[in-house]
């Protein structure tokens, strides 16, 4: 059997066996087995499944629909096959083992990874090898943030606290009277590991400053990644480009012995790294964005243009920061009495292009009462389509074009941190598109009353820049969780 033929009958094999689990919602290959196409990918088949519940009974049943496989029928007779059921990058690359990183996750943990995550979780939706919905469909990630490099698992902090241990951190779960935990734990860094880690550690900061200067989840180049050092690292990329270079040919050689001063290079590379990094996103401008407080109005129907009603509660939190040189506003009352509220000392500027979507002779309506008044609004939107509402009024695209035209236009004149004060509709347009959900979707983000939401400003780009526990509660009625 040709080594295509091997790959294919051994994903065709693992796919059967685990959808063939009736919890089983989503199984996706991610990693190497799908991005390199020779058997070089067998040392670590990375197997995400997605299942309703997680029970233990669950797991092992998704361990035994693996282990059972016998890798002679599909062309490896001299392979043994190991199952790794933990989380981490931890490897076994040996001559003649086959690999199966099986990682299970219900829902709710599926989700919970995403906000913890979202470097992993990205790389994974990239996968087209896919059995059952698709990891994006099930709960998405958008794309990535500045913040996501200080904040999230396996960002700096992360991989600085290891090194200086001398350890890779994974975790395993633990089943106690039904109810599911994660354990963390630690793996010594040995001969092996010291070079594996370091090689992911520098590939996947790289990588993933690439994927958030660009706005795209796509596999670099090794070229591009050298390139994306230089980028990245400024004056620093000379010394970090050749170690990484070196270390790069030990990794396709699949060698187990890496020079001596690996570990202290990749120690400093994530030290320079984060300084350069740092640097640039806190030099980078900030504007927040804020959604009105809650009015009387904001009952289920429609709340646009045509009505202009009184906020309901004058107390609010103060902001967090007291550095706001410039507030914009749109020019309906719950906006403008919010933002005075806030920034009693700063100058408020009316912009229209900050209005709500006009909802023309819809405003005031239930989406039942449009249902019924005009189904063919309706059936569009259930076929992707963007209608406009009724008699005159405006579509998600007009919003959105005005709302590009007036940060395009704030883009050149801000000076020193922003707020902007608007409305629902625009906002669902502002994180839709900045974190590429489709815009059939738009109308499911959850955006929150009097809640700064952060942007940066870099190279022209407007980039979200808002906590991950945030943007999941806007991201909640997504997918399937």
């Amino acid at each position: 059997m040709n080594e295509k033929l091997v790959r294919q009958s051994i994903q065709k094999t693992i796919f059967t066996n685990l959808t063939s689990i009736s919890n089983v919602l989503s199984v996706t290959f991610v990693g190497s087995f799908v991005d390199h196409k020779d058997l070089s990918g067998i040392s670590d088949i990375d197997t995400i499944v997605i299942c309703d519940h997680l029970t233990e009974d669950v797991f092992n049943s998704c361990i035994e629909a693996v282990d059972s496989i016998n890798l002679s029928d599909h062309g490896l007779q001299e392979y043994i096959l190991k199952i790794n059921s933990s989380f981490g990058p931890l490897k076994f690359d040996e001559p003649n083992l086959a690999v199966i990183h099986l990682m299970v996750y219900d829902l709710q943990s599926h989700r919970q990874h995403v906000i913890l995550s979202p470097f992993t979780c990205l790389d994974w939706e990239r996968s087209e090898s896919v059995v059952g919905m698709r990891l994006q469909q099930i709960f998405p990630v958008g794309r990535l943030q500045p913040r996501d490099f200080v904040e999230a698992r396996r960002g700096l902090g992360n991989y600085i606290d290891d090194l200086k241990n001398g350890v890779i951190s994974i975790r395993d779960y633990e089943f106690t009277d039904n109810i599911v935990s994660e354990a963390k734990r630690s793996h010594p860094l040995d001969d092996r590991h010291r070079g594996e880690y370091a090689y992911h550690i520098v590939r996947n900061l790289v990588l993933n400053g690439l994927k958030l200067m660009y706005g795209e989840n796509k596999l670099y180049s090794s070229s591009e990644l050298e390139r994306g050092i230089e980028m990245l690292m400024d004056s620093k990329s000379s010394e970090h480009d050749e170690k990484f270079k070196q270390l790069s040919k030990l990794k396709n050689k699949r060698s187990i012995v890496y020079p001596e001063w690996t570990l202290s290079w990749v120690y400093k590379f994530v030290s320079d790294f984060q300084e350069s990094f740092i640097s640039r996103w806190e030099n980078a401008q900030t504007i927040y964005f804020i959604r009105h407080a809650q009015t009387v109005l904001n009952d289920g129907t429609f709340l646009g243009q045509g009505r202009d009603p009184e906020i309901l509660n004058t107390e609010h939190p103060a902001f967090q920061g007291n550095n706001i040189k410039t507030v914009y506003s749109s020019p309906a009352k719950r906006c403008v009495v919010t933002a005075k509220l806030i920034f009693p000392q700063v100058t408020i500027t009316k912009d229209n292009r900050l209005k709500e979507i006009n909802y023309a002779s819809a405003e005031g309506m239930t989406f039942e009462t449009l249902k019924k008044q005009h189904p063919k609004i309706i059936d569009e939107w259930s076929k992707g389509k963007d209608p406009h509402f009724p008699d005159g009024g405006e579509n998600t695209s007009s919003v959105l074009s005005r709302l590009n035209n007036f940060v395009g236009e704030m883009n050149r004149e801000i000076d020193g941190a922003t707020v902007v004060m608007t409305h629902n509709v625009v906002l669902r347009c502002l994180i839709g598109d900045a974190h590429d959900i489709p815009q059939q979707e738009w109308h499911l983000l959850s955006i929150p009353h009097a809640e700064p939401l952060e942007f940066k400003i870099m190279a022209g780009r407007l980039i979200s820049n808002i906590p991950r526990s945030q943007l999941g509660n806007i991201f909640s009625a997504l997918g399937k969780v």
